[in-house]
Order: C-alpha cells, then structure tokens, then sequence
C-alpha cells in the first residue's frame, strides 16, 4: 500500500469532518458509483413487491428494506477502498465484482452476527450507539482487509479502541442519515406526483399509511452515502493507530531530503 498515491488527504478527522467530505468522496467517484447503483434496483424492487403483490405490513417491509440495504452496503464499501488509492476510470468493474463475490460469506456472517448483537442489546436496554462502536468496521474488516468473520470483530474493537465516543457519534449519525433520505424522498416524489402531474396519492404516503415508494428509493439512494462515510471512518481509525500521518510527513521530508541532495551534487558536478 503505497500511502503516497492516496486520493484523500490522511490526516485526523472528527465526526462533522467525516459527514462532510462523505457526499463530495462520492460525487467525485461516480463514474464507479453510479454504475453499482443498479445492483440496489432488486432490493428495491423486492420491498415493494412485499408491499403491494404479498401486502405486507410497512413495518415488515422497512424490516426488510434495512436489512437488504445493508447488504447492499458491500459493493460500496469494496469501491471505496479501491478508489481511495486509484481513479474510478482504473478500476475493472469485473475485478470488483469477483472481489465482491469471493467475500459475501464471510460479509454475510458478519452483517447477520453484528444485527443480532443490536438486537440483544437493544432488548437489554444498552445504549445502541456504544454498542454498535465495537464493531462499526467489521464490514471493511472482511471486504477490505480479508479477515473472517471472528477475527473481524476482534479487528473492529482494536480500531475503535480509545475512539469509541467518536465512533458511536458517527453510528448514530449514519442511522439518522437513512431516515433523513426517507423524509426527503418521500417529499419529492409526493410533490412531483401530486403537485406537479396532478396525479393525487395512487402509491399512499408516508405520513397516513407508514411507507411509499418515494421513501423506499429515498432510503436505498442514502446507501452509497452511508458506505462512504463509514469507509473516511475507518480511513481515520486506521490513520489514527497506525500514524498514517506521519508516516507521509516523514516520507516528505526524506523527498524533500533526497531533492536537496541531488541539487547540491548537480551543483558540485557543474562548479567541477
């Protein structure tokens, strides 16, 4: 890993810092994002047949919803990392994939394992945010760095170590970020249907009946958002324990070092 050709300044950052940057990362990356968007389309779809052919209850289709998005986190999750060292024209999108599919066992295992741990603290009564802390980069753990499922917990509570106010901070933000994109695509759609083609409710709505389609595709469009703020989370653990940082201070100044020394022996060579 060649911490000279990162595409993202290493240095610490704080929790608003990691929210900020995470929508420019994935603006700037669209030319892979976009096209791993599509893999989402059958998740989405598979809520809204729930909904309307198997007419299930909106609780159970959002139960649904927020477990497929998780899945759906991967592909993300394993484009950050690639492009955080290389452009997204460089990247096959076929390596990607057979990366991807090589992984999703032991992805699977790990997102399974951490919910049911939410769930087991959650009937406890421990404070989810704190929990969630100790294992907020299983994820990357698995797709970015080939652990199992076991020792990607135990990687995750070593990243967290000593960070874990931080880190609970950037969990609960990344659970309020999807609700927002509910409300937010609930009110576009509503108000492009209703107000702009006169169309009435023919979906339902979010706020009478619990759900719509606006706010399923509102909550799957926040997934590359979520994805990458959590991955400049892990960036900052990683760079935090491992002085990343520092690592490219030093490497600048012996540049800088090397540039000099060849200048003064260019210099002698000539005067000679």
């Amino acid at each position: 890993m060649n911490l000279r050709a990162a595409r993202l300044t290493l240095r610490p950052r704080d929790t608003a810092d990691v929210l900020d940057l995470a929508a420019p990362f994935c603006l700037t990356n669209w030319r892979l994002f976009l096209p791993l968007g599509v893999l989402m389309l059958p998740s989405l779809v598979a809520c809204w047949a729930a909904r309307s052919w198997l007419h299930w209850q909106w609780p159970a289709v959002w139960i649904l919803a927020v477990g497929l998005g998780g899945v759906c986190q991967a592909p993300f999750t394993i484009a950050c990392g690639e492009v955080l060292f290389q452009g997204p024209e460089q990247i096959v999108f076929n390596s990607l994939s057979r990366r991807l599919v090589r992984r999703l066992p032991a992805f699977l295992t790990v997102h399974i394992l951490s919910r049911l741990l939410l769930l087991v603290a959650a009937t406890f009564l421990i404070p989810l945010p704190f929990v969630a802390s100790s294992f907020f980069v299983v994820h990357e753990a698995v797709l970015l760095e080939g652990f199992g499922p076991l020792a990607a917990f135990g990687r995750s509570r070593r990243a967290v170590r000593g960070h874990g106010a931080s880190v609970a901070m950037t969990a609960l933000a990344l659970v309020l970020l999807p609700i927002f994109g509910v409300v937010a695509g609930e009110l576009t759609g509503s108000t492009l249907v209703e107000l702009v083609f006169q169309m009435g409710r023919p979906f339902g709505s979010l706020w009478t009946d619990g759900g719509s389609p606006y706010a399923l595709i509102g909550f799957f469009l926040t997934i590359p958002l979520v994805s990458a703020a959590r991955f400049l989370k892990y960036v900052d653990l990683r760079t935090r324990k491992e002085g990343w940082d520092i690592q490219l201070r030093f490497m600048a100044i012996a540049a800088s070092a090397e540039g000099e020394t060849a200048q003064r022996s260019v210099s002698t060579t000539e005067a000679a």
